[in-house]
């Protein structure tokens, strides 16, 4: 394995006090997901917008590149989207998540061995976030989850213009408005994403970042891992820590859907707020 740390240039950095970790591609990974995805999606601009079958694919790289995703693209440029729709027919429509996805104990056991609060941010929705953390058997590993209509939610409520705009990662405006919602500054985050942008996004705010499924850090990133079973030879400093992640995670386990909402369920500035309700600014 070969990992690539940038050393901080005042030193050891010190111990983070909230992990933020994406999903797809991170926590797991199937090259089927995303090109069912892709097809999918290029599908959806086809049949439901109109967009000629042979521009999809060069439309979809450009909104990709220049908006962070695809439907992100789709609305900035006018296009009135039904979101739920959206992922429906993106995502829980098309994905055999039996199938595709399979129970992950030793990631499971390498997230309970890191006693600080953890959450989900992703670009997906919320059921998606859900079936995929279920089927793998992590529900419980996280505090909370921060996905596209609670994102959306807190990005209205703080003045951003979703009627016309979707927010979403590598914008630099999502990684500080979980923050404020987790009572932490982005220096004080460890941030695991597979997207070079995103990791690049968050560190540019002063986030920590961990790049996965690379062998070299890129620019942006402080540490690359081939995947997340990796972290324990990576990063043997955060295993075991003392914390709060097997306690809040008794707590917070719950029937059903699983995960609590990030916005009710957030880490104080300390990380001894696991599981306190914070209030989204109206």
């Amino acid at each position: 394995m070969t990992v690539g740390p940038a050393p901080s240039p005042k030193g050891a950095a010190a111990q983070p006090k909230v992990l933020l970790l994406d999903l797809d591609d991170t926590l797991y990974r199937n090259h089927k997901v995303p090109t069912i995805v892709k097809e999918r999606i290029q599908a959806y601009m086809v049949q439901k917008l109109g967009i000629p079958a042979d521009e999809v694919a060069a439309k979809t790289l450009e909104l990709y590149l220049g908006h962070g995703t695809t439907l992100a693209g789709l609305v900035a440029s006018g296009h009135k989207i039904d979101y739920h729709d959206w992922h429906e027919f993106v995502h829980h429509g098309a994905l055999k998540y039996e199938e595709l996805l399979q129970p992950d104990p030793s990631l499971r056991d390498i997230l309970m061995s890191i006693d600080l609060p953890k959450y989900i941010l992703t670009n997906a929705d919320k059921e998606h976030a859900e079936r995929c953390l279920a089927r793998m058997g992590l529900s419980d590993c996280f505090q909370g989850m921060f996905y596209f209509e609670n994102v959306m939610e807190l990005a209205a409520a703080n003045g951003f213009d979703t009627a016309h705009a979707v927010l979403c990662k590598p914008n630099p405006r999502i990684y500080t408005l979980v923050c404020e919602v987790l009572g932490v500054s982005p220096s004080e985050v460890l941030f695991f994403d597979d997207s070079t942008r995103n990791v690049a996004g968050a560190h540019g705010l002063g986030a920590r970042t961990v790049l996965v499924g690379a062998d070299k850090p890129c620019p942006g990133a402080d540490l690359a891992i081939p995947s997340m079973h990796h972290l324990p030879a990576a990063m043997p400093q955060l295993m075991d820590t003392p914390g709060l992640v097997h306690e809040a995670s008794h707590h917070g386990t719950q029937s059903g859907s699983g995960l609590p909402d990030a916005l009710g369920a957030a880490a104080g500035p300390s990380g001894s707020g696991a599981g306190t309700a914070i209030s989204v600014p109206a």
